[in-house]
């Protein structure tokens, strides 16, 4: 019976389509290497629709969506913050600066997504159908595979737009998802 995976490739593939992770996913990925960033969304998708499909009423127990937000939006705001003071050696000198691309793109991501109603509606599809693995299987491939459109769109625009300019765009958009989190948070905002 594949009716769950397919139910959990459209729900969650459709849901994706406009959200915020997709602007973080171009973001990531006209910053940082084609590769690491499918291996970060892969591996933070697959973990999160693992967390909605066998824990996810534990998340909303024990971790207070508040708190969720809260850090998100100043990760975001410090990310951006970082992405227009930090050093950008590793450019000149084909270096990196400390900074493990993976690292970053997946707990951006990871952040972005925890709680989300990607996750919340994987969380639902298992508990409908109470076959995790297809839910699993099928949410992951609809999360990955919308956000590999975004991946495709940053490296094409990365090709067209010199770097100083992708990483202020980069910050931009950063900033503007954490004082929007921080918003939605403390004023009630909703998209």
């Amino acid at each position: 019976m594949l009716i769950p995976f397919f139910d959990a490739l459209a729900v969650i593939g459709l849901a994706e389509l406009g959200d915020k992770t997709q602007l973080l996913t171009f973001g990531f990925a006209a910053r940082f290497p084609f590769w690491k960033v499918l291996a970060a969304v892969f591996a933070a998708t697959g973990i999160l629709m693992a967390i909605a499909v066998v824990f996810g009423e534990l998340i909303n127990s024990f971790i207070p969506a508040f708190y969720v937000s809260l850090f998100a939006g100043l990760f975001f705001l410090g990310y951006g913050l970082y992405t227009i003071f930090g050093r950008e050696e590793e450019e000149a000198a084909g270096k990196s600066d400390g900074k493990n691309p993976f690292l970053v793109v997946f707990s951006g991501f990871f952040l972005a997504e925890l709680g989300d109603k990607t996750q919340l509606a994987t969380l639902a599809l298992s508990a409908k159908y109470g076959a995790p693995l297809q839910v699993w299987l099928g949410a992951t491939a609809g999360m990955v595979g919308v956000n590999f459109l975004s991946i495709m769109a940053g490296r094409w625009a990365r090709g067209l737009v010199e770097p100083k300019w992708i990483k202020y765009l980069g910050a931009v958009v950063f900033l503007l998802f954490g004082l929007y989190t921080l918003a939605e948070l403390f004023f009630g905002w909703r998209r």
